[in-house]
């Protein structure tokens, strides 16, 4: 399930359990999504949320981005989501510099 996300922050927090350890990586954002109501009206909802993230992305910096979520069953059985991909969001493309090359060939 892909939604737009603000990220504020990922927070990483050292675990033990049962003998075993890990670094937990949590990130802090807005997750903000939408949908048609039953009237055709595009209705935009924003919520708080707290996800896990992989190691890959634990270094993310903050701004807008386009998140892929996928659910899983918690320790308890309970269901919750984790981010599994961050793009980012509406950013201007990058526009390099013609080099001295380029301009000794004009």
């Amino acid at each position: 399930m892909k939604f737009k996300a603000q990220l504020f922050v990922v927070n990483s927090t050292p675990w033990t359990f049962d003998g075993k350890s890990g670094v937990k990586h949590v990130a802090q954002m807005l997750i903000t999504s939408a949908h048609e109501d039953d009237d055709g009206k595009v209705v935009e909802e924003t919520f708080v949320a707290r996800l896990k993230v992989p190691e890959s992305l634990k270094d993310t910096p903050p701004g807008e981005y386009i998140t892929d979520l996928r659910p899983f069953a918690d320790a308890n059985g309970n269901l919750d989501f984790k981010v599994v991909k961050l793009v980012p969001f509406a950013r201007p493309a990058a526009t390099g510099k013609a080099g001295a090359g380029a301009a000794a060939a004009a």
